[in-house]
């Protein structure tokens, strides 16, 4: 028996890939899904690069297919697999210890990166379970993102001086001109001030939730991940339904130095994310988002949060939230969160966790270009964000067109990526 025990025999997965008993030392493993993709080498190396620390880091990278996956990618896969075993055969990394596993034909229902994530977390559970671990670091990377000099320094550092049970790690995209297309980068600069915008906007009104939730900017203790039932094994949004649950059952610590540098490339392979957003905004020319106005709305929602817990305020409420919900399915939420709250805490509480993020996304979508709130431009929306958090008016030129203009791009990115960083 160890900590993980009940976790294996409640949860389906995958029988081990490994019965070595690792060193004693192991502190940090790394899990990297990887499909097709011969990038994951210049992945490892920038792990390599990293600077050394005393705690011992595996890296788990889990080559995946499916049964609907094309033989070619099938063999392509394998070459890649080959190319890992033969790394570690020879002792090629000195910085971590390489585990690669191969996982072919998996069903169709359970294809996807979910998935595979899981499998791999769900081994890195078992390696710290080999050695009473429970407080072990599960880091989540993707296979094209690159890491920071600093990346197992400040990782380590978390591991020992911070007792929270979930991690987000912050970002910069890698914006490489001499590996990626000036359109390819600007159009992930818009990405991912939108990225950041949502963020602060959502802490306009100190949303409990507000957290980036990227799939390789997250790390969560071993017993912290078998205790939130393990990875959701969703096709693509696996993160953000993961990290969304885990932040309302665990300390989450948000890390505010950007140690990780995911890709910026166009990619079909997941339906979220930064792969396909890049390509539909190159597609189109702009990007256009949520309308600022409609977090004003949610701020008025939950401000009132407390006052529901002895006043009937439907009246008070914006009258867009109260349509979408609907007067008798909110009545029937404030009823059971009264009912079985011990206390104000408990109520508010009870209240967050049944207006959580997904409500506030599948809201915000109900938004349209026909709508009173149709969709802003990213860079208007980035500016409107700064001002509010700034108090000062910025006067850049706004136009329709403008988000095709790298110095306008370039100037929002830089703002409200250091204001992100610094709250």
């Amino acid at each position: 028996m160890n900590f993980a025990t009940h976790y294996f025999t409640r949860y389906q997965a995958l029988p081990h890939f490994f019965n070595d008993i690792p060193g004693e030392a192991l502190g940090i493993v790394v899990i990297i899904p990887c499909i097709d993709d011969a990038f994951i080498f210049n992945t490892l190396s920038s792990l390599e690069s990293a600077e050394t620390i005393n705690t011992g880091i595996e890296v788990i990278v889990n080559v995946n297919s499916g049964e609907t996956t094309s033989s070619e990618v099938v063999e392509r896969n394998r070459v890649i697999y080959n190319e890992l075993k033969q790394k570690v055969d020879t002792g090629f990394y000195k910085n971590f210890n390489l585990l690669p596993i191969l996982v072919e034909g998996t069903p169709r229902k359970k294809t996807g990166v979910g998935f595979a994530r899981k499998t791999a977390m769900d081994e890195a559970v078992r390696r710290f379970a080999a050695i009473n671990r429970p407080g072990g670091l599960i880091v989540s990377l993707d296979a094209d993102s690159l890491v920071a000099k600093n990346y197992f320094e400040e990782i380590e550092d978390i591991l020992i001086n911070n007792p929270a049970g979930c991690f987000t790690l912050q970002f910069q995209h890698d914006y490489d001109a001499d590996v990626y297309p000036q359109d390819v980068i600007n159009s992930c600069k818009l990405y991912e001030i939108y990225l950041r915008y949502y963020r602060l906007a959502l802490k306009t009104f100190n949303f409990p939730f507000a957290i980036h939730t990227i799939g390789s900017c997250f790390a969560i203790r071993a017993d912290a991940y078998i205790k939130l039932g393990g990875m959701t094994p969703r096709q693509g949004g696996e993160d953000f339904y993961f990290l969304q649950k885990a932040v309302k059952m665990h300390p989450v610590y948000e890390l505010s130095k950007p140690i990780v540098l995911p890709s910026p490339r166009v990619s079909n392979r997941v339906p979220f994310g930064t792969g396909p957003s890049v390509r539909n905004i190159l597609e189109k020319g702009c990007y256009y988002v949520y309308d600022f106005k409609l977090f004003g709305l949610l701020k008025t929602f939950y401000e009132l949060f407390p006052a529901m817990e002895t006043e009937d305020v439907k009246n008070d409420i914006p009258a867009e939230i109260m349509d979408y919900i609907g007067s008798g399915s909110f009545d029937e939420i404030v009823s059971e969160c009264r009912k079985y709250s011990s206390s104000s805490k408990a109520f508010i509480k009870r209240m967050y966790d049944s207006f959580d993020a997904f409500f506030i996304v599948k809201f915000l979508n109900t938004f349209n270009n026909s709508s009173d709130y149709s969709p802003i431009n990213v860079l208007e929306a980035a500016r409107i964000i700064l001002e509010h958090y700034t108090g000062t008016a910025i006067s850049v030129d706004t136009k329709d067109d403008y988000s095709s203009s790298i110095s306008e791009t370039d100037y929002f990115y830089e703002q409200i990526t250091n204001l992100d960083i610094s709250l």
